[in-house]
Parts: C-alpha cells; structure tokens; sequence
C-alpha cells in the first residue's frame, strides 16, 4: 500500500464529508504482523490498507469506529496510542506487542492531506508529525524538516528517520516541545523499474504491480497498447526511440525489457550493457532467444561477465505457466526480491530524561 493510494482515499473520503481514522504501527516487540510505518484507513463503513489482519486489525477497526462515534458527538477524541499484546486477547499467536497509533482525520483537515498528496505525487520524501497532545498534524518534507533550526529536536528526529531503510517508517518521540508525538516518514518506493513494452505481458504486469511498493517508468512508442486507466505508480512515457531513455533513468534501476521487436530488445540490451549501471536486466523470452542474443553480442566484442548479468528467462522459475497474467506474478515475485530489508523503527530520546513514548 503506497502512501499515494492512501492520501488519495483518504482525500475521496474528506470530500465526501466523512470522518476517517487513520492507523499506524507506531512499534513492535517480538513476532508481529507488520512492521512499524505500516497503515490503514478506517470510516464507519469501510476500511483501506491493513496493520496485520486478524483479531487485532478488527478490534482496532472497532476502537476507530468508537472514536468516530465520540468525535461526531463533540467528544474529545485526542490522538492515541494502544498497546495490543499479540496473545489469546487479540485471538492471536504471534506472541509479540504492537503499538497502534489512532487520530482521526476530519473534513475540515483536508489542508495537511492536500499537502502531503503533493509530496507524495512528486516523489518527495514527507513526514507526517502526530502530537499526541492534541496539536495540529504537521505534514513537511523530510529535508526541510532536517534543515530546521528552529525546532533541533524534530530536525534530531529527522535524522534518525533519514537513516532507516524501506519505504516507510515511524519514530516515537520521547518529548517534542512538552509533548509526545509520533513521526511518519512517508518515501518513494526504493524500486524502480524500466519497462520497455506495452504489449501482453507489460501491461498485465502494470496491473499486477500496481498495488506493489514499486516506481515504475513505462515505455512505448504505441499509444494505443498504454491501458486506459494509470496506476499511482506507473508513469508512461510515449516515444519513438524507446532506446533513448535508457539515459534518462536513475541508477540502479532494474530494467525488464518485453518489446514487440527482438530487434528493439537487443538494442536496448546493449544499450544497457553499455552504461552498465543498472541494478537488474531482465529480458523476456527463452532460452534459445537468450543464446541467439549471446551471440549476437559477443560479435560485438561484449564481455562474459556483462553477458552475465541479463536475466533471461525471466521471471521467479518456480511460477510455471505461459499466460500473461502468470508470467507478471513470476516477474512481479522475482522483482519484490530485489527490495532492501526494512528497518522501521528506531527509539529518539532526547538529551534529558524522558518517559518512553510507549511502555513493553
């Protein structure tokens, strides 16, 4: 679940004047279903995004709907944190804790939303700083909030967020200005793929891989083969000369090429060859079209070592089938493999004593 997704729901529900509860792994302890930075969206009648399922996810769906109850009434309802032991309370085994972090988002909130949509639209790392006192949710880019010298702790803050690996995370400040929060950084997918080619498999591939947590930069000169609606995470590029994009893409992208020309795959294959920075070549075809591709281009004076690091077949060999839609789930296993392993949560305690922001 992109954070993109959820902001845009969570706009949708707004605009529709409905009160919605967003939910966040704030810590765990031990064995747990999700990791800390992890989110869902809760409304009287529906929910979006999972903290772990279970027994756990429906009581807090229920203490969600309790606070949305309260707030309708005009009863104070401040941000909060909930501790759940994951045993026979929450009809769970996992044995761990999880923290939750509740606050209601209301329609008169729509400000810090509408600003963090933009942040996450543009591929800026954001923050989302949650005053358990009650105060304003502030919503700030991970640099500006880094820069700030004005408030040193949450700038302090920022940095223990900056050095955390995957695509969200979430700190419990001990103490921020006289109160507790809770901070949520909110990054672009650390995968990025190339794709080049919008025919069978590409575009069941955009389908499979729109819910991932994956950037995805889509590549074709036939406008007609784009799907007509765009996923959050997909950005389409129209063009005649597919190879030249090649230069404009980051480094380290992985790449997976499934054109309509053999002769436009090979190009591109050199041409990816040549700059040599990529963090994954995947080229879609058998094994006879990889040995002809080979050949091809030790003709050319290519190295055993390059010719190496094409990927072909492609695809997690253990999903067998030769449908579309089976060959983007093996390619789609195969790339979530390429993901760091994340590191979520990290405790900031300020230079005097403070409480925890949570208790084991």
């Amino acid at each position: 679940m992109t954070a993109g997704r959820l902001l845009d729901h969570l706009a949708a529900s707004l605009c529709a004047g409905e009160r919605m509860v967003w939910i966040g792994v704030a810590e765990t302890r031990g064995s747990a279903p999700r990791a800390p930075g992890a989110r869902m969206l809760v409304g009287m009648g529906s929910s979006f995004g999972t903290i772990g399922g279970g027994h756990l996810e429906l009581r807090a769906i229920e203490i969600a709907r309790g606070m949305i109850v309260d707030d309708a009434a005009g009863i104070a309802t401040a941000p909060r944190i909930e501790r759940f032991p994951l045993g026979a309370s929450v009809g769970q085994c996992c044995g761990g804790v999880m923290h939750l972090a509740f606050d209601v988002v209301r329609p008169t909130e729509r400000a810090w939303v509408e600003a963090a949509r933009a942040l996450a639209h543009e591929d800026i790392e954001w923050v989302r700083i949650l005053s358990l006192g009650g105060a304003p949710v502030q919503v700030a880019s991970l640099a500006s909030l880094r820069a700030d010298s004005r408030h040193p702790a949450l700038a302090a803050s920022a940095a223990g967020l900056s050095s955390l690996a995957g695509d969200s995370a979430m700190i419990c400040c001990d103490s921020l200005g006289g109160e507790r929060h809770v901070i949520e950084l909110m990054r672009p997918a650390e995968l990025h793929l190339a794709l080049f080619g919008a025919g069978h498999v590409g575009r069941a591939l955009i389908e499979v891989l729109a819910r991932l947590p994956i950037r995805v930069t889509w590549i074709d000169p036939r406008e007609s083969e784009f799907l007509a609606w765009m996923p959050h995470n997909t950005r389409p590029v129209l063009t005649d000369m597919p190879e030249a994009e090649v230069r404009h893409q980051p480094a380290n992208t992985a790449v997976l090429i499934t054109t309509h020309s053999h002769a436009l795959d090979l190009e591109l294959v050199r041409t990816w060859l040549d700059r040599g920075d990529f963090g994954f070549l995947g080229l879609i075809g058998s094994t006879s079209k990889r040995a002809n591709f080979e050949a091809k281009l030790r003709a050319r004076g290519y190295a055993e070592d390059q010719l190496a690091r094409i990927v072909s077949p492609v695809g997690d060999p253990a999903v067998v089938g030769k449908e579309p839609e089976v060959i983007a789930i093996a390619i789609a296993a195969q790339l979530m493999s390429l993901r760091s392993k994340p590191q979520n949560v990290r405790h900031i305690r300020q230079d005097h004593p403070a409480k925890a922001c949570t208790t084991p």
